[in-house]
């Protein structure tokens, strides 16, 4: 949720500031489709069917692949953006931890009881792991780069993050601004034009 509430704030930013969403149209962006394909692979296994289900054991072979061609989307667009450089950044944070963890991200029980989740920390206690998340012990590895990092000051959007997170919500707020900036290109090709 608060991912969704920084693109949307990022959007009305860029709008206010450019007056328009013509700037878009100018903006290359290659494979979007390893996007739609990565969160397709996510929605599909993060849900109670799926948890429940006798597939479950596939979770984090399925998680790791959809990382996998996010990942591959990152590096493609890589050059052309700094936003995506930044999130890059972060995204490759989170891969190296959750595949320390077999699949699994490591998530703190007392900062995730610090935020009100008492449903999450259940099934947590229950299971060892739910979804993607697993609990951080003295077990777990690179326990520095999993979620424990409550983001109190956001009211309901409150719950636990990693560093890498974080570093992908700055990366996909500079993201969606800059593709509003105008192209630098586009006016250098219409300059000799004007001199003429």
């Amino acid at each position: 949720m608060l991912l969704l509430f920084l693109i949307i704030s990022a959007f009305l930013v860029a709008i206010l500031k450019y007056r328009n969403i013509k700037n878009i149209e100018n903006k290359n962006i290659k494979f979007f489709w390893l996007i739609l394909l990565g969160f397709t692979i996510q929605i599909a296994i993060f849900n109670k069917k799926f948890a429940q289900s006798k597939l479950n054991y596939l979770t984090p072979i399925l998680y790791i692949i959809s990382l996998i061609v996010l990942l591959i989307f990152l590096l493609t667009n890589f050059k052309e953006y700094n936003g995506i450089k930044v999130t890059t950044t972060g995204f490759i944070l989170n891969i190296i931890v959750i595949l320390a963890n077999k699949g699994y991200m490591p998530q703190s029980l007392k900062q995730l009881a610090i935020s009100g989740q008492t449903e999450k920390i259940k099934l947590l206690m229950k299971y060892g792991h739910f979804y993607n998340a697993t609990v951080m012990s003295a077990k777990t590895r690179l326990n520095l780069l999993g979620d424990r990092i409550l983001l109190s000051m956001f009211g309901k959007f409150k719950t636990v993050y990693s560093i890498g997170d974080i570093i992908i919500m700055i990366g996909i707020a500079i993201f969606v601004f800059e593709l509003f900036t105008p192209d630098k290109n586009a006016g250098e090709l219409t300059s000799p034009a004007q001199k003429q």
